[in-house]
């Protein structure tokens, strides 16, 4: 039949099938950088998060104890105490094993629990002196007015004996934000002596390029550097 031409429909999609299968080709490369790039992102953003004072968590009407622990004030007479945000972020997922249980009196200074990780422990102390009544076994789930995002949540309630002279080295608001930025170049400084210590080298394996704190640094670290932590920071 004269005008007539014949073309194969599986020669066309041929064309179309290879076009598609090296469009595929391209867009796996570019999807796997795009997801790397993310992912550093990401990293640098935890890294800058334990550095950054500003991104501690630091609510108002917390009373901070030197040893990083925190205490609040009820209208019922009762306090509530727990782990300050700059514990959180330097250790990392931690096991909390209570000591003391519901109509216990405690003394400021007293151990209250052990906080743990893989075989690394640090102790806890009373930041106040009273009678425990209540215990917090499920950290995290916390009713204190906002303290919602402290991933600690409280870990002890008590009626204490005398709070406000107890409390009255414990410090507030931007006095407690000038402290966590102290604490954070106290913490570099500190990493800095025991790691070159212990390695016998000039720099820090928990420093970002830059001189950034990465995520949790004590995490990766071993019992002695805990020890020394507690230490310097806890007791």
């Amino acid at each position: 039949m004269e005008g007539f031409t014949y073309s194969n429909l599986f020669d066309t999609k041929g064309i179309e099938y290879i076009v598609v299968i090296i469009f595929l080709l391209l867009l796996i490369p570019f999807w796997v950088m795009v997801n790397r790039k993310s992912e550093v992102v990401q990293h640098i953003q935890q890294g800058i998060r334990v550095l950054t004072t500003n991104f501690l968590r630091i609510p108002k009407g917390l009373f901070f104890s030197p040893n990083h622990t925190w205490m609040y004030m009820e209208k019922s007479g009762q306090a509530k105490i727990g782990l300050d945000d700059f514990l959180q972020n330097v250790l990392g997922e931690i096991e909390i094993q209570p000591l003391k249980s519901t109509g216990e009196t405690v003394k400021k200074g007293e151990v209250l629990a052990l906080i743990g990780q893989g075989g690394k422990q640090l102790r806890v102390h009373s930041p106040l002196s009273g009678e425990i009544v209540a215990a917090n076994l499920a950290p995290g789930e916390s009713d204190v007015p906002g303290t919602n995002e402290l991933d600690a949540g409280w870990l002890y309630s008590m009626v204490p004996e005398n709070w406000q002279k107890e409390t009255s080295g414990f410090l507030l608001g931007v006095e407690a934000a000038n402290w966590f930025t102290d604490e954070i170049t106290r913490l570099k400084d500190f990493l800095n002596i025991n790691l070159a210590r212990q390695a016998g080298v000039s720099t820090v394996l928990a420093f970002q390029e830059g001189g950034e704190l990465e995520p949790n640094p004590l995490a990766k670290l071993d019992a002695e550097i805990w020890n020394e932590f507690q230490n310097e920071f806890m007791e």
